[in-house]
């Protein structure tokens, strides 16, 4: 199963080459995503790259909010989240913000 009719902000850096689906341009927004998909969130440390639909399974993505973590190789400056709430990937919150790993989001 996975989340249904869920709403999630969608957002792309003006950095961030190439298309990414439904993810719009530097004004941040809303989309719907398709069924059993779930918001995803990528920063880095101090701004938003991608806010939008992961498009892997809904059981992937077992938080309702965000709680970023490092992505890539140990160090990287780079944060993913994957959640199921609606507009869970507007703010990232939880450990990652409390030690500091996320400097300049929330």
């Amino acid at each position: 199963p996975g989340p249904h009719n869920l709403t999630c902000v969608s957002y792309k850096h003006p950095s961030v080459r190439g298309t990414l689906g439904d993810a719009g341009g530097a004004v941040a927004g809303a989309v719907r995503c398709p069924p059993g998909q779930c918001c995803v969130g990528i920063w880095n440390r101090s701004h938003a790259l991608v806010q939008g639909c992961w498009g892997g399974r809904g059981d992937a993505c077992p938080s309702a909010t965000c709680a970023p973590s490092p992505a890539g190789h140990p160090g990287s400056s780079v944060l993913l989240c994957l959640c199921h709430g609606h507009l869970c990937n507007g703010n990232a919150t939880g450990t990652a913000t409390a030690t500091g790993t996320a400097v300049g989001l929330g």
